[in-house]
């Protein structure tokens, strides 16, 4: 029986081939290096699966090292494969792996889909032809740290106007703060939105904007079919995001707009595990 791993910095989540599904909170650990890497290895060789697939947030290698998380700090410079010897394990960036499993259980007839999934931080993730495009080493589709503005906002990364400075919770938040002087969670802004309030309507329509200008170079690069959304503050604006195709469209050029549908992923939470287990079942990669 094999499994998927998704590490998060508040959960690790499992999805088994049978379709069992787990979550193990670990957000008190998640900064206690040995701690969280001891508690990992406990739900990775749990169950004795024969194969393991692991997702993980950040800039890891095909070879299985994760060279930067910038949300799950503990992961930074391990070898996945070294720390789980002894069991076949194959890792992969968390949104190729949430790409993966929207091709294979959502969208086959796809040619080139491309999913963009924005909570915490934004990733991106390209599979072409039902393969996953992890680049020369595993780091492709870091859509989130290509800049957007010059000089502008400071990115979890360090780098300065990133997209995922604007399009993330974090991003929500800052807007908020520079529009009303008050700093609150990305959960209450959309809830004062959703009440009519001016300033948290205009914080999401400058997220909105800055969403749009991401896409549209993202499409312009890329060329896909399908354009898949998801993460958890996707999810929670969906009422704002009415139209988001047609006015993605209006903003590209008519080729490669003319070939392109946009959907909101349903897989919730687990996206990304099940991407993962999906991806113990490719040998070539």
């Amino acid at each position: 029986m094999r499994k998927g791993i998704d590490i998060g910095g508040s959960f690790i989540k499992v999805f088994w081939e049978d379709g069992r599904r787990e979550k193990h909170y670990i957000r008190d650990i998640s900064r206690d290096k040995e701690g969280f890497l001891k508690r990992l290895r406990e739900i990775v060789f749990d169950g004795y699966p024969d194969r393991v697939g692991v997702a993980v947030a950040g800039f890891t290698s095909s070879k299985g090292v994760v060279y930067k998380s910038p949300n799950i700090p503990a992961l930074d410079g391990v070898n996945l494969k070294e720390l789980f010897k002894g069991i076949s394990v194959k890792v992969i960036n968390d949104v190729s792996a949430g790409a993966l499993g929207e091709w294979f259980y959502n969208h086959r007839e796809s040619k080139v889909l491309l999913f963009v999934a924005i909570g915490t931080g934004l990733g991106g993730g390209l599979v072409i032809e039902g393969k996953p495009f992890l680049g020369a080493c595993g780091s492709s589709l870091e859509l989130g740290h290509h800049v957007i503005k010059v000089n502008g906002e400071k990115c979890s990364c360090g780098r300065l106007g990133c997209w995922e400075a604007y399009c993330s919770s974090y991003g929500l938040e800052r807007l908020y703060e520079k529009i009303s002087k008050e700093r609150i969670k990305d959960y209450e802004i959309l809830e004062r939105a959703k009440k009519g309030e001016d300033r948290a309507l205009k914080a999401v329509e400058e997220f909105k904007g800055y969403l749009l200008l991401g896409l549209m170079n993202a499409v312009h690069i890329f060329n896909p079919d399908k354009l898949v959304l998801g993460g958890g503050l996707i999810d929670a604006m969906r009422g704002f995001l009415e139209g988001l195709e047609e006015e993605l469209k209006s903003l590209c050029e008519k080729l490669p707009g003319d070939c392109l549908s946009l959907s909101f992923s349903s897989c919730a939470e687990y996206c990304m595990a099940r991407g993962a287990l999906v991806f113990s079942f490719i040998d070539d990669i």
